[in-house]
């Protein structure tokens, strides 16, 4: 599919046409570069003479198209759709745009996309100490897994976390949130100790939950993102059902043609 936005002759960009005249654009038209044009849009569309939709929106009732968007982006990545994956991390970026423009109004504690770009790029410069260390300083070279548990030192230094659960959002969905709990305790220098709260025990009737777990654990430890496993099968799963219905449609037809057909002999 050929890209829907337009540039001009010297390669920059243009208003889609038929919006050039409109001077409410004009932010957005003289914004140095593409990203400063999302943040634009997003400022007039949230203002006062904007739209009434995105004016009325708070961090809280963006946070189910926040979801909805990520899970398209997942989605179109693991179905290898380009086309898709473009205008889906469009969407991801607006709802983060769209979150920051809202807390920079917030009359008690504002911040802006500035402010949470500045923690950001503090954040992983500081968990990257190998990586940007002193120029006089020599460092051994560190490999994949060595970089995952120094990110994750560093990381557990800077919020001063207690727990290895600190952190893991109950929000979730149970897999994904039960997959973290187990990484985050393979992760850990007492991960044999605690590994023994999986036998804790439950005040379940039936052991349901305990498989799950298990499956998730033996997941991790053959490498195994069981979470994408799933939807990868429930893909195949869907497809499969699909043909079987259109199978089932056809014979239907079929059948309905068959009794039209009959003209009544005994």
């Amino acid at each position: 599919m050929a890209d829907m936005h337009e540039q001009d002759a010297a390669g920059g960009y243009r208003l889609p046409e038929g919006y050039e005249r409109c001077s409410k654009l004009d932010p957005v038209r003289d914004a140095p570069d593409a990203f400063g044009r999302v943040r634009a849009l997003v400022r007039i569309l949230h203002g006062p003479d904007g739209c009434p939709w995105d004016g009325a929106q708070t961090n809280e009732s963006l946070l189910k198209p926040m979801l909805e968007e990520t899970y398209e982006y997942v989605d179109a990545v693991e179905t290898d759709d380009r086309d898709n994956m473009r205008e889906e991390l469009g969407d991801v970026l607006l709802q983060s745009v769209f979150q920051a423009q809202v807390c920079s109004e917030d009359p008690d504690d504002p911040f802006d996309l500035d402010e949470v770009c500045d923690r950001l790029i503090d954040k992983l410069i500081t968990r990257h100490p190998q990586v940007f260390a002193p120029d006089d300083e020599t460092s051994r070279p560190l490999d994949a897994d060595e970089t995952l548990a120094l990110w994750e030192r560093m990381k557990q230094r800077e919020k001063r976390r207690a727990s290895v659960l600190d952190g893991i959002s109950k929000a979730q969905g149970a897999l994904p949130r039960a997959a973290k709990v187990v990484s985050r305790i393979g992760k850990s220098e007492h991960a044999g100790e605690l590994d023994a709260a999986f036998d804790a025990p439950s005040a379940l009737d039936d052991d349901y939950a305990d498989r799950i777990l298990r499956i998730v654990r033996e997941a991790r430890r053959d490498g195994v993102d069981v979470e994408c496993d799933l939807r990868v099968r429930l893909r195949e799963v869907e497809t499969a059902i699909a043909a079987i219905e259109a199978t089932l449609a056809a014979d239907d037809g079929a059948d309905r043609g068959t009794e039209g057909d009959d003209d009544g002999d005994q």
